[in-house]
């Protein structure tokens, strides 16, 4: 008998449909339910391995709530949908489905969809199984080093980052009779690198006193049992003044969860977690928590009978943990950071990868640092770009092939897959290649094996697969492109880069990074940026990402001659890609606010954009600005 299976549909026919379907292909369907409550009570009695789960049911719950309940008992789900509107969808994606089935469905793609969400909950397993040996073993260590605070909690700041993702964590507690809190914060600043914030740094930083300190403490709610805020639980914490808004605007947080550790002389210990991305924190999250408790209060525990009180001097002792090192990836933002948290997690595993990202955005440096970070680090690279090669040599380049194999096959040619063995391919632009070619490289991530073009026998190959696309893979497979069960396959671990209009605030960063690379291939000295460039460089929208920032600084580099580095092109292309126009409106309005409405001269807005004022003229136009919006 094969996997046990609920069905959570508030249609009957296409209920009863799947049920046969299933039943054909031997699964045991245990039971159907149409709303959050009935089909709640047939999986908590029947613990299923796979829930079949439409998004719309009958009553108030829908079938997001009930997905954050499978998610706390660790149950495969694949969601079924007719049309929806994007932010349903949105908070769908956000619970993290292990497959997603548009009605109407063929059988042929509910059982492929089915096969594909067991082997994703299985990979999933073996990711919990590794963060739990991480998380216990550093907990272990710490329990033993009889360290105080900062360097106790700078060292369990690094390793529940590989666990926990966040950008701020506070943690402490207040003692009986206590007015302030006592506790630290860590800002993340770098991927191994926090800011410790006290109550000094909080005070100098938002520019309150401590008696308002105190004041936003009395009122912010003591959470006593572990909780993760719902977003509306969120914005209903930040309209208050409690330290929790204090954070939130100050640092600019998104999410929130807050784990309570009871001590063993009746005392609890919080861990704040909050992070900059929406809905960055699932129940899972909190069972890892659960599952660790214990070590967590042995090592608090042992931090304070070393120092009962937070120390009121920072002294930023080095961490204990020995990150990953990401020398070709640059950027603080922290959609970058996390890009290189999971990297980290991703690389000690053998698990196949899908980069997703823009043209430009520096996926293959991602799929090399995942290379370089893993076990195969020192084994063969191979990388093959899926939409340069023509169809008629794509396969010949993969898997090779024997002599008359095809005319001009004078002898035999060993394929990138071979060429690969015991270390990585990286296939970039995989939504590219051709769907019969598709059916061979699900074959290889399936048997790990390959068959050269003109040849009988199969060749055994041990070859990690990281592919990356600039194409949406999901639209590709509705549109019959793209293999869902490939896509399923090497969407396991999805790591998503964002574009550069998206992390503004690495553009400063990247640029002076690539000032210094140009130079030191380019023979030149120490080269500095000029403020107008650099304004220039961070007005603009960046449709060719960091590739056409770096070709930018390059080009300015070649002509340099002396002085401030200027730039030597313009930057003509405001218009971001589809959805980013507002972003360049707004752009276009700060620009002629700060010159008080002047488009040309020195001190004009077309000045501080780097254009021609007859280009900033036309896109005012196009874009519907006014005089009424910037004066």
């Amino acid at each position: 008998m094969k996997n046990k299976i609920v069905v959570v549909e508030d249609e009957f026919i296409v209920a009863n449909d799947l049920a046969l379907i299933l039943r054909r292909a031997g699964y045991e369907v245990c039971g159907i339910g149409d709303s959050y409550d009935e089909a709640l009570a047939i999986i908590e009695k029947h613990k299923p391995d796979i829930v079949l789960l439409d998004i719309h049911l009958k009553g108030k719950l829908t079938g997001i709530d009930l997905a954050r309940k499978l998610r706390e008992y660790n149950i495969a789900f694949v969601y079924l949908s007719a049309n929806s509107n994007q932010r349903v969808l949105e908070e769908a994606k956000a619970t993290q489905p292990y497959g997603f089935m548009v009605k109407p469905f063929r059988e042929k793609d509910v059982l492929i969809t089915l096969d594909i969400a067991r082997y994703r909950h299985e990979s999933t397993a073996e990711f919990a199984v590794e963060k739990d040996s991480i998380l216990r073993k550093h907990l272990t260590r710490l329990i033993n080093a009889n360290n105080g605070w900062e360097q106790t909690l700078l060292t369990l700041s690094n390793v529940m980052q590989q666990v926990i993702p966040f950008d701020y964590l506070g943690v402490g507690f207040k003692s009986t009779g206590q007015k302030t809190y006592n506790g630290l914060g860590f800002l993340r600043i770098g991927f191994d690198e926090y800011q410790i914030i006290g109550q000094e740094e909080i005070m100098l930083i938002t520019g309150h006193t401590l008696d308002d300190l105190v004041q936003f403490q009395v009122n912010t709610k003591r959470d006593v049992h572990p909780i993760i805020y719902t977003e509306e639980e969120f914005n209903e914490a930040r309209n208050a003044p409690t330290m929790k808004r204090l954070i939130a605007n100050t640092f600019r947080m998104e999410s929130h969860m807050v784990f309570p550790l009871h001590l063993k002389n009746g005392s609890v210990f919080h861990f704040f977690f909050f992070s900059r991305s929406k809905n960055a924190y699932l129940p899972e999250h909190l069972s890892l928590a659960f599952r660790h408790q214990n070590y967590l209060s042995q090592a608090i525990e042992a931090m304070l009978a070393v120092e009962p009180n937070a120390p009121s001097k920072k002294e930023n002792p080095a961490s204990t943990i020995a990150p990953i090192r990401f020398d070709h990836i640059v950027g603080k933002n922290h959609l970058v950071l996390n890009v290189m948290d999971l990297i980290s997690k991703v690389s000690q595993t053998e698990t196949s990868v899908l980069i997703i990202g823009e043209t430009g955005t520096g996926k293959e440096l991602v799929a090399r640092a995942i290379h370089q970070s893993s076990l195969r680090g020192d084994k063969p690279w191979v990388a093959v770009n899926c939409g340069a090669l023509p169809a008629s040599l794509i396969e010949s380049e993969l898997f090779g092939h024997e002599r008359g194999a095809f005319s001009g096959a004078v002898e035999r040619k060993i394929g990138k897959f071979e060429l690969a063995d015991g270390g990585t391919i990286f296939l970039d632009e995989i939504g590219e290649m051709q769907l019969d070619l598709q059916v061979k490289l699900l074959r290889v991530l399936q048997e790990k094996e390959i068959e050269r073009v003109g040849g009988k026998e199969t060749i055994k190959v041990n070859v990690r697969i990281v592919a990356a696309t600039n194409k949406n893979l999901e639209k590709e497979v509705g549109e019959g492109r793209f293999r869902l069960d490939l896509y399923y396959r090497l969407n396991v671990f999805p790591i998503e880069l964002p574009a550069l209009r998206e992390r503004k605030d690495d553009i400063r960063l990247l640029a002076n990074h690539f000032v210094y690379t140009a130079g030191k291939k380019l023979g030149k000295g120490h080269v500095v940026i000029s403020d107008k460039m650099m304004s220039g460089l961070e007005a603009y929208s960046w449709p060719g990402n960091i590739r056409e920032l770096e070709n930018t600084i390059t080009h300015a580099m070649i002509l340099h001659r002396e002085g401030e580095l200027q730039l030597t092109r313009e930057l003509t292309t405001l218009l971001e890609p589809s959805g980013t126009t507002q972003t360049e409106k707004d752009y276009i309005i700060a620009a002629l606010k700060k010159s008080s409405g002047r488009i040309r001269g020195e001190d004009g807005a077309a000045a501080s954009l780097n254009i021609k004022p007859t280009t900033l003229e036309s896109r005012m136009s196009k874009l519907g600005i006014k005089k009424e919006d910037f004066q």
